[in-house]
């Protein structure tokens, strides 16, 4: 087996580089086989303190050359997959690599020099990647293969990120708008569940190994009630369901499918701690048809912001709620992805969890790191938010969430944080927001009848009702154009207009758009301006509200009236 030794330009480094400095190893995870899979480590971006990396077990201390030559032999002494060619792979949230598999069950991929990330910044830093094949695990450490680290028993941490939200679980209500975790197996045996009520497993959950405890930690953050420790909103109705049935991590049809199901029941919070750099069709279908029936989604960011902050899916579609991580300080971690559809943030280092007993035999792993661990406090103080002020939507929800958040900086968004850590104590004394009907409504596709939803949506204008006024909201990173389905009466002209200070406008398309995005020629063709006529026997139009060019939000009130032509 012959390893590679890369830099992210892709040449190959000088050798000599001492082990002092932090590298990764990428691997794919084992190849599941039929029903049943082989234990794999489930971190997708493991930092750990460079001071605590066993180096006199792998005989390095930081004084001399990497060995290239022993390499192979630690890393099979250790357990440490391999796959025999492919590219590199982002930290955290990783790409898919397409077809790429491992060449045998255990080996080493490849190492390639990286800068050291501060050990305050992550240790055990997770986040699933959303793959149909193939999925390396980063392990960023020289060859380390130390996992969190272990807690006494019944000596439960801390759980500083609480008061850091202003959530007081004691204050929690009752069971009301449920929290789903979409994510691998949560252990049903584990105390934090073993006896929780209001707890439903929509599927059968199958842990893959020892190793697989991202979904159970991440449930625990959000509404643990017994054991060690404890969720923000314990009293939850807390469902589950298991979407690690891919060869390597999350399949995504299995994802999909477990979005639909959760939204069978809207309200709900549905909570997504995994992603990848190429979207998923089937995934952001289900995550429209979930906004549609009524539901929250919540995604994390992503962990790819020390490898170029590509953008990640489902966390960056339009419509999801999307989480970064910040430390004790309430300082954006640089690990975590940024970008103009990153929401909120809330705090993704030195996190404690309850996981399988197979996992740890405490019961709890601490020093977690990564948006997967942000995103389940922000899931919880939603759920707990809707069930005490049940008549607000879920556009209202995630407003308010937004509006009443700590901005991190001088600005009021900033790509790694959004609007700010969220506060849950602020976020239930808000006034309720204006609503933002009818979403999803971006497009043709979401609101014609026969395209992504059979019934699409009911015009807002009739033949008996032809003209109408309607207020709505628009965000630029989630929701920049509302477009409506409106009815233009024979031998009448229908007109469109938005008041407010010009930060939206209103345009009417033909009937025979497909696309507001259409090419020239076809805009040519299907862009009426403000008016349009209904002609002989009448016809449908499409009324479009959207940001004007100077602004980053806006509420707005369209008028649509049908006068003579």
């Amino acid at each position: 087996m012959q390893t590679r030794v890369r830099d992210r330009q892709s040449r190959l480094v000088d050798l000599d580089a001492l082990v002092e400095q932090q590298v990764e190893v990428e691997r794919p995870r084992a190849v599941r086989r039929g029903a049943l899979a082989d234990a794999s480590e489930p971190a997708l971006d493991v930092e750990e303190d460079r001071e605590k990396v066993a180096w006199r077990k792998l005989g390095l201390d930081g004084r001399h050359p990497v060995e290239k030559a022993r390499l192979p032999d630690d890393a099979d002494r250790l357990r440490i997959d391999e796959a025999g060619h492919g590219g590199h792979a982002d930290s955290g949230l990783l790409p898919q690599l397409g077809e790429r598999g491992p060449d045998r069950r255990l080996a080493v991929a490849e190492v390639r020099s990286k800068a050291d990330v501060r050990a305050r910044h992550a240790q055990d830093a997770t986040l699933r990647s959303l793959v149909a094949r193939r999925l390396p695990i980063v392990v960023a450490a020289a060859l380390c293969a130390l996992g969190t680290a272990a807690v006494a028993h019944g000596d439960a941490p801390s759980e500083w990120w609480l008061q850091a939200i202003d959530a007081d679980p004691t204050a929690a209500p009752g069971p009301g708008v449920p929290v789903v975790i979409i994510d691998g197996a949560v252990d049903a045996s584990q105390p934090a569940f073993s006896g929780r009520a209001n707890t439903t497993y929509l599927d059968p959950q199958a842990l893959a190994g020892p190793n697989d405890f991202h979904a159970t930690a991440v449930a625990s953050l959000a509404a643990a009630s017994t054991g060690g420790l404890e969720g923000v909103y314990p009293q939850a109705a807390l469902e589950v369901w298991d979407a690690g049935h891919g060869a390597d991590g999350i399949d995504a049809g299995s994802a999909a499918t477990g979005i639909s199901t959760a939204a069978r029941h809207c309200p709900a919070v549905i909570n997504l701690s995994f992603g990848g750099t190429d979207p998923n069709p089937d995934v952001q279908d289900a995550i429209l048809g979930a906004v549609r029936d009524g539901c929250l989604v919540v995604a994390a960011a992503g962990n790819s912001g020390l490898d170029g902050d590509p953008p990640t899916y489902p966390a960056a579609y339009a419509h999801v709620l999307t989480v970064g991580a910040t430390d004790a300080q309430g300082e954006p971690l640089p690990f975590s992805s940024s970008g103009s559809w990153v929401d909120l943030a809330a705090p993704g280092t030195a996190i404690s969890a309850d996981v399988p007993l197979s996992h740890d035999p405490s019961g709890i792993s601490a020093n977690l790191a990564g948006t997967s661990f942000a995103a389940p406090l922000v899931t919880a103080a939603a759920a707990w938010l809707w069930t005490v002020r049940p008549k607000l939507s879920a556009t209202q929800v995630a407003a308010i969430l937004r509006e009443s958040a700590r901005p991190t900086g001088s600005q009021a968004f900033d790509p790694k944080t959004g609007y700010g850590v969220i506060d849950l104590d602020a976020a239930l004394a808000l006034p309720t927001p204006p609503n933002d009907p009818d979403e999803p409504n971006d497009d043709v596709v979401q609101v014609k009848p026969g395209q992504l939803f059979s019934s699409g949506e009911p015009p807002l204008t009739t033949a008996t009702r032809p003209s109408i006024r309607i207020s709505g909201t628009l965000l630029q990173s989630d929701d920049p154009r509302d477009l409506y389905r409106v009815w233009v009466p024979a031998h009448r002209r229908v007109r469109v207009s938005v008041s407010g200070d010009g930060d939206a406008v209103a345009h009417l398309w033909g009937p025979q758009t497909y696309t507001v995005d259409e090419p020239p020629a076809l805009r040519k063709r299907d862009f009426m301006g403000s008016s349009i006529t209904g002609g002989a026997v009448g016809r449908y139009a499409y009324a479009e509200v959207e940001l004007s060019a100077r602004a980053t939000s806006a509420t707005y009130v369209l008028s649509v009236r049908a006068g003579r032509p």
